[in-house]
């Protein structure tokens, strides 16, 4: 498997070592928005036999960047751009490898015009590349949007024409920090005057994105410029450079009740940019025809098409669950030695498809977990929760980063399905240090079943469970097959006499507070979560008031830092949380 890292602020010039000199134009390799989104795509990078390669989410969906070869110097020192769209088959070959090592079918975007016949040449009928229309690229020369010259832009001109005769006294200023509180009430307000509807997911995640990229402002390298109408500001933008010669254009915003703000500061901004940018990216439309009518208004000088490969033919890796089956229960044979009654009851009754997440290297089995779902009760609320079981690598692929692969993959599907907590208890002693590192906390207790439980119908144990306060519940068909499973070890059944300490996980950082503080409303406070890198979006500020919580990314002096190990502790440390009967 490629040996991937977290992006983070500090990668700035390895990343800018291979897009800087780059050619490629494509927004998506401005530093800027490789950073101020990462929250968003959990974004990670690797190099690889001299190549830049990314891998993101999208959704549930794992994804890989056209890669980047790292420029070739000539003698006179001059970048070798001749190179520049090859296309080098052992590393498509080794991110695709990697993509199914990860459970995932090859998905790889940012693919430029230029590659796609070296990569049919290279893999012959073997992948569909198609352009996708809503990511492509808008690029302008820079003449064209500061002279706004010719017949086709004419509506422009007169746009700024009668700007400056509403407003003779505007001035543009670069934009500085001490502007930036400024620019964030400004799009809060224009967040706020749209309609209840249209106040999305999107809309949030973008302005989360703004403030992440303006409180690393100095350290991203950002450029900026604003528009000021009688000592107010009206109107911002700012971005990142691709490469040498094409700025990104990453944010504009204004305040629309000005006429002509969106064109006067479009049009300043790129006046006041270094003369070496060229080309200016305005980036995609993603299908809103909004966006799509406004940025086609300045005539673009090139759509640059991105095109998006995926597999010309289904997978064997995912379509034969049969043969996973069989090596994930080989597996946890290997691991755990457990019994073949109680694995085959395993495998027959408990294990499904849809739970289980492995990874495959040469087409086998090497490593696996399953999300087998339960519920938990906490303050009578329940709430969805999984036990992550049968964690297990093969020994000889246990220095080869799959274990820490196989959670961080689950955490981040467990995180778009909606799930609040994960479990799990540990196998060994040694695995507590481990879990701990990947976000889990002793804050859980495994305890003795009911002294009667062979017998136990599930009404009465069902009222056992729930005279608990916080408690991982079992359902009808659960304690079936514990029931079973005391059965068939007859008389090696020794039921638990003592309290084994277990693990657990918050996943989705937010739902699990809105819990707390239902529960708690008079805790008001302010916690500051890092540090989880398996869910990055989960790293923000969180404002507990009233029984509400606000997620923000705006940096509060008041706020409480925390792992996600430790939030655990602060959610569960007066809960006496426990589970019981989870087939250990």
């Amino acid at each position: 498997m490629i040996k991937f890292k977290d992006l983070t602020t500090s990668d700035k010039e390895t990343i800018q070592s291979f897009t800087l000199m780059s050619t490629r134009q494509n927004c998506d390799l401005s530093f800027s928005n490789l950073i101020s989104w990462r929250f968003l795509y959990n974004t990670q990078f690797a190099i690889f036999d001299n190549h830049l390669i990314f891998r993101f989410y999208q959704g549930r969906h794992l994804v890989y960047m056209m890669p980047i070869a790292h420029p070739q110097h000539r003698k006179n020192r001059d970048i070798d751009t001749e190179k520049e769209f090859d296309c080098e088959p052992h590393i498509i070959k080794a991110i695709r490898d990697d993509s199914i090592a990860m459970g995932h079918p090859f998905l790889l975007m940012g693919i430029c015009e230029e590659h796609v016949n070296c990569i049919e040449h290279s893999y012959p009928d073997q992948f569909n590349i198609k352009p996708n229309r809503d990511f492509s690229d808008y690029l302008y020369l820079r003449e064209s949007l500061e002279t706004l010259a010719g017949k086709k832009l004419q509506s422009k001109r007169n746009h700024i024409n009668k700007f400056k005769r509403l407003y003779p006294q505007y001035q543009y200023k670069s934009l500085t920090k001490d502007m930036i509180e400024q620019c964030i009430l400004l799009e809060e307000q224009w967040q706020n005057a749209k309609p209840d509807s249209e106040r999305n997911e999107s809309r949030m995640s973008e302005l989360r994105s703004m403030t992440r990229a303006f409180h690393r402002w100095d350290k991203l390298g950002l450029t900026g410029g604003t528009i000021w109408v009688d000592h107010k500001l009206i109107a911002f933008s700012f971005g990142n450079p691709i490469n040498q010669d094409t700025f990104d254009v990453c944010v504009e915003k204004a305040d629309t009740t000005y006429e002509g703000a969106f064109t006067i500061i479009n049009q300043e901004f790129v006046k006041h940019l270094p003369e070496q940018y060229r080309f200016i990216n305005r980036e995609e439309d993603m299908g809103d025809e909004g966006l799509r009518f406004a940025k086609l208004s300045y005539k673009p000088d090139k759509l640059l098409v991105k095109y998006v490969l995926t597999e010309k033919k289904p997978l064997a890796q995912f379509e034969n669950t049969d043969r996973i089956k069989k090596e994930t229960r080989e597996l946890w044979k290997r691991v755990f030695h457990d019994p073949e009654p109680f694995i085959d009851l395993y495998f027959k009754r408990v294990y499904k498809p849809e739970f289980n997440v492995a990874c495959q290297i040469d087409g086998k089995v090497v490593g696996a977990l399953q999300t087998l779902p339960y519920t938990m009760l906490y303050h009578q609320e329940e709430v969805r929760t999984v036990y992550m079981s049968g964690v297990s690598v093969l020994p000889e692929y246990q220095e080869q980063n799959v274990g820490n692969n196989l959670m961080q993959q689950a955490h981040f599907e467990l995180y778009q399905k909606g799930i609040v907590f994960a479990t799990l208890i540990p196998a060994e002693t040694w695995l507590y240090k481990w879990y701990n590192k990947l976000g889990y906390a002793q804050a859980i207790t495994c305890t003795p079943p009911p002294a009667d439980i062979r017998n136990m119908d599930f009404k009465q144990f069902d009222e056992w469970q729930r005279k608990k306060s916080c408690t991982i519940l079992h359902d009808e068909d659960g304690l079936d097959i514990i029931q079973e499973d005391i059965r068939l070890a007859g008389d090696l059944y020794q039921p638990a006499t003592h309290d084994i300490p277990a693990m657990v996980r918050v996943i989705n950082v937010h739902k699990a507070l809105e819990l707390f503080t239902r529960a708690n409303p008079s805790n008001n406070r302010v916690i500051r979560i890092i540090d989880d890198k398996h869910i990055y979006n989960n790293n923000a500020y969180y404002t507990l008031h009233e029984g509400k919580v606000i997620q923000s990314d705006e940096p509060n002096p008041m706020a409480t830092k925390m792992t996600i190990a430790q939030l655990n502790i602060f959610l569960f440390e007066n809960e006496h949380a426990d589970m019981t009967l989870m087939l250990n």
